[in-house]
């Protein structure tokens, strides 16, 4: 299944593109797909809780976009 996505803001409105291309690098971000972003692999069913809290803050990190 192919996740849904912002299209390319290029053939807006200059105005209305202002306002979208930023939450759309914050969505691409957040989500991994922005170009050249690391994919967060799923944790096994064997993952300790140490292994749940650093994927945890990975995910935290690019939300906050700290990392």
């Amino acid at each position: 299944m192919i996740k849904p996505s912002i299209p390319g803001t290029g053939s807006l409105q200059r105005d209305i593109a202002i306002f979208i291309e930023p939450l759309k690098t914050n969505v691409e971000l957040i989500t991994g797909a922005r170009p050249g972003a690391v994919s967060l692999d799923p944790l096994p069913s064997t993952a300790t809780l140490a292994d749940v809290i650093t994927q945890l803050n990975k995910i935290l990190s690019r939300i906050e976009h700290s990392g």
